[in-house]
This record gives structure tokens, C-alpha cells and sequence, in this order.
């Protein structure tokens, strides 16, 4: 009966232990005085990335992951081809034959006509791969919100990471805006 129960207790260690060693280290802030409980539509620019690894996905690729990934999101979430398409149709100017400067100021400009607030993601790939995203308040530039989190060691640079972290950014806002509403709501 002690055999058992001891090897009942390491089996649980085992698992409690294993839960916690794969959980990706994360960290978000809100800006003081901001609301995030007004972005109804977020648009996604394009992200800061220089792939490093050879199976990692290319910036076209991350673009379309990070727009899958909104599925997750209660909010609406337009991708970067389609406020650029809009973009072109309005003020004739093709974000994607710009270099990257100009076509980010010209996104900026453009971006409030669109959407509620856009997001830019930057990619650091040391150790190990870190997302930083930042929320932006479309025509005003104001940070809103930024998120980091971290890939364990053991996670490659492929496409289900880059999913599995930008999955966790929506949550995360989502979250963040709920409790916001929540605390807003206690205050009156």
C-alpha cells in the first residue's frame, strides 16, 4: 500500500512538472489610460522578422499565420493584404512595392480609415524566439497594449510555434479587454 501511494505521489509530480515546464513565459501590459474595451477592429501590419532558422516560415507566411491565428479572437481582425488592397483601391499607392519605411508611415496614415487599432509584431530570435506585440490606436499612434511571450527551448521555428504564440497575443487581449469592461463596469 506505501509502494502505491508513493508511486502515486511521483506520478503526480511528474505531471504537475511537466504542465509548468511547457508553458511559454509571457508578459502584458496596458497602457495607462487606455482603452482597449473601444477596439472592436483590429488590423495587422506587417511584422518586424528576419527568418533565421531554414525551415522557419518566410514574412509572407507569418503574415498569413498571424491572421489565421485571430480565429481564436471575439473581435474582428483584418489582415495586412486586405488593408493594403484597400489601401491601393483608395489612395493608388501599392503598400507592397514600397520599402518598408514608407510603407509603414503610409499605413499608419491610412489605418484609422480601416480599422480601431493595428498591431505590429516583432520577432527577436536569440536563444529563443521571442514575439513582442504592440496595439496601436489607429489614427493617433498611441500604444495601447503590448504582449510579450517566449518559445521554449525545446520549440523549433516552424509554423505551429509561430500559431501557438500568436493564438496566445488574441487570448490574451481578449482577456485583457474583458477584464478592463469588468473593472470599468465595478467603477460606476
Amino acid at each position: 500500500m506505501r509502494k502505491i501511494i508513493q508511486m502515486l505521489v511521483i506520478a503526480c509530480m511528474v505531471v504537475l512538472s511537466t504542465q509548468v515546464a511547457f508553458a511559454n513565459a509571457d508578459q502584458e501590459t496596458i497602457q495607462e489610460g487606455a482603452d482597449i474595451t473601444a477596439v472592436k477592429r483590429l488590423a495587422i501590419a506587417a511584422p518586424l522578422y528576419q527568418p533565421v532558422e531554414k525551415d522557419a516560415p518566410d514574412k509572407a507566411a507569418l503574415l498569413q499565420i498571424e491572421y489565421d491565428s485571430s480565429k481564436v479572437s471575439r473581435m474582428y481582425v483584418l489582415s495586412y493584404d486586405e488593408i493594403a488592397q484597400n489601401i491601393k483601391s483608395a489612395a493608388n499607392t501599392d503598400l507592397k512595392s514600397l520599402d518598408r519605411r514608407q510603407a509603414a508611415k503610409t499605413y499608419k496614415e491610412n489605418a484609422s480609415k480601416y480599422a480601431d487599432a493595428y498591431v505590429v509584431l516583432t520577432v527577436a530570435n536569440n536563444s529563443r524566439t521571442t514575439f513582442f506585440f504592440d496595439v496601436y490606436k489607429a489614427g493617433t499612434n498611441e500604444l495601447l497594449y503590448t504582449y510579450e511571450i517566449r518559445a521554449n527551448r525545446s520549440e523549433k521555428d516552424n509554423v505551429e510555434t509561430f500559431t501557438n504564440l500568436c493564438q496566445q497575443f488574441y487570448k490574451h487581449f481578449d482577456r485583457a479587454a474583458t477584464e478592463q469592461l469588468k473593472n470599468n463596469n465595478k467603477k460606476k
